[in-house]
């Protein structure tokens, strides 16, 4: 008979997987960041199914109580989640960083342009011909 933690613990992790689901496709969250989630969905999933994996992998890593795989686990994914998002944020900031500099560097260049056309005073500008 199961019990009504695993009853929950399966509704949930099939709602956390739907949600993220819906997100990538409402293109709310891109596939690229969504992949852990739906990674995680899936391994909640099948460790709310199979209660006997959970207790055979506490007592493989010599834990007593087996619900603290599960904390354990947690603790791994959100580690991993955030030194992923830290690497995505050092990249991001690099190409912003560029993007400044590139910014800059075109701003100089159309001030000295409008300096240069502003010294020379206002001159016709060429006919193009007629096509």
């Amino acid at each position: 008979m199961t019990s009504r933690i695993q009853i929950v613990a399966i509704v949930g992790s099939v709602a956390f997987l739907l949600l993220v689901l819906e997100l990538v496709r409402r293109r709310r969250l891109s596939e690229e960041y969504s992949a852990l989630c739906i990674v995680a969905a899936l391994v909640l999933l099948v460790a709310s199914i199979r209660r006997d994996m959970i207790d055979g992998t506490a007592a493989w890593l010599g834990i007593i109580y087996g619900p603290t795989v599960l904390l354990l686990g947690l603790l791994v994914v959100v580690a991993g989640a955030l030194l992923w998002m830290s690497v995505i944020l050092t990249k991001q900031q690099a190409q912003l960083e560029h993007l400044i500099e590139e910014t800059a560097i075109l701003a100089a260049e159309l001030r000295a342009e409008r300096a240069d056309h502003s010294r020379d005073g206002p001159q016709a500008a060429p006919k193009r011909p007629a096509k």
